[in-house]
């Protein structure tokens, strides 16, 4: 375990072949994971690809994995967020993420796959939820509506602590997702807005939006008395385009003084 990145070792078979085969469903010309840690779903996965590259953050696991795969396995050293994870070309992306960069690579890749056609993740239990999670639950939140803005987001399984040495206190999950095109064109500007819906959750969109965006009158649509975490994404980036729509939609920005 290397604490201080805080990654816990997926030793199970059982699982790592799930997560492998989940990623590449077929032979695959390219695979990248990150954070191979000391390479037992790479071996899997090498198996499946044509070509398989590695991420690694930590110097001597590098070296390690560089000794064990030899010319089989392309090593980069480096930190996945600093990465252009789709500069090797067309494949897919997979890895056992540290919990704390988890939301962040996660994020970094759907707003720039590249030709990298879908992800397989192996994550905690509570943010993959957060990630799939539809209206009406209590998961649902910011990260639901902008993974599922810019993905298909799959809940694939969950996987108890004892699948890793050493076990993590919490649950884990497999999630799938698989870029597509975002339902509005504006898709920073959407998120902005998604961003503003969901700032105090216990209160109605009409309160969270107040002060941001000129709303309409409280008889004419979109109706603004539900909580966001009521809302279907579909219907959120409807509503957004409305009040874009409306006269003033967005405040002045302030007038600075010479």
């Amino acid at each position: 375990m290397r604490q201080k990145l805080g990654q816990h070792f997926l030793v199970k078979g059982k699982v790592l072949d799930r997560i492998a085969k989940a990623a590449c469903p077929q032979p695959t010309e390219l695979v990248v994971e990150i954070g191979p840690g000391k390479g037992a779903l790479t071996a899997y996965l090498i198996e499946l690809a044509e070509r398989t590259v590695a991420v690694e953050l930590d110097r001597d696991l590098a070296l390690y994995l560089q000794e064990k795969f030899g010319p089989s396995l392309t090593l980069i050293e480096g930190n996945a967020l600093n990465v252009d994870l789709s500069q090797w070309g067309p494949g897919v992306l997979a890895g056992n993420l540290p919990y704390y960069a988890a939301t962040h690579i996660i994020t970094r890749y759907l707003h720039r796959p590249g030709l990298l056609r879908q992800a397989v993740f192996l994550i905690q239990k509570e943010v993959a939820e957060r990630i799939t999670a539809t209206p009406g639950h209590r998961e649902y939140g910011y990260l639901s509506v902008e993974c599922q803005l810019l993905a298909k987001a799959e809940y694939l399984s969950t996987v108890p602590p004892g699948a890793f040495q050493p076990p993590p206190k919490v649950d884990s999950a497999i999630i799938r997702l698989t870029p597509r095109i975002p339902e509005t064109a504006d898709v920073a500007g959407f998120l902005e807005f998604a961003s503003a819906c969901f700032r105090q959750k216990r209160k109605t969109l009409r309160n969270n939006l107040a002060g941001k965006y000129t709303l309409p009158d409280r008889d004419t649509a979109p109706d603004l008395s539900r909580r966001a975490e009521q809302i279907p994404l579909p219907e959120m980036v409807a509503m957004y385009e409305a009040i874009l729509a409306l006269p003033n939609a967005l405040p002045e920005p302030p007038v600075t003084q010479p």
